[in-house]
C-alpha cells in the first residue's frame, strides 16, 4: 500500500519486528477496550505484509485487505493517544483502500460509542461497513 501522505508513514514488514515494542502497549489498549484479535497474529501478518501498520503522529493503525465477495479494507486496529483518529485520518485510509481495488471499508467493534461515529456507515452487529465511491 502505498504512502499517500507525509504524516502517514508507512511501516515495511521486514521492520515490524523494530517497531512492534513500540506499538505493543496501544495495541493492549485496543485488545482491552475492543477485544480485537490476539497481537501475535497481528504480529505474524504485519510480517508476512498479509497486514499493513501506518504510523501517523498521534498514533498508528493496521490495515488488513480482506478477500470476500467484495473486495474489503479492515480497518483492523486504530490507536491514539488523543479522540478522532479514524476520523481524521479516514480519507487517506479510503484512498490507500482504493489504491488496492477495495471496494469498501470495514470496521468491527462491540464499543457503543462507534455507532455515533460511524452513524453514516452501514452496521450490522458490530461490523460498520462504508461503501467507496
Amino acid at each position: 500500500m502505498p504512502n499517500t501522505d507525509e504524516a502517514i508513514r508507512p511501516i515495511l514488514s521486514h521492520n515490524i519486528p523494530i517497531v512492534w515494542g513500540d506499538i505493543a502497549d496501544g495495541i493492549e489498549a485496543v485488545r482491552a477496550k475492543a477485544g480485537i484479535d490476539d497481537p501475535e497474529q497481528i504480529f505474524r501478518r504485519l510480517c508476512r505484509s498479509e497486514a499493513f501498520l501506518f504510523f501517523v503522529p498521534e498514533g498508528f493503525f493496521i490495515l488488513l485487505p480482506v478477500y470476500r465477495q467484495v473486495p474489503s479494507v479492515l480497518v483492523w486496529v486504530a490507536y491514539s493517544k488523543g479522540t478522532g483518529l479514524i476520523g481524521k485520518y479516514l480519507p487517506k485510509i479510503e484512498s490507500l483502500a482504493r489504491d488496492i481495488g477495495a471496494e469498501q471499508l470495514e470496521f468491527t467493534s462491540d464499543r457503543p460509542g462507534y455507532r455515533r461515529a460511524f452513524r453514516d456507515w452501514q452496521r450490522t452487529g458490530q461490523r460498520y461497513i462504508r461503501r467507496l465511491s
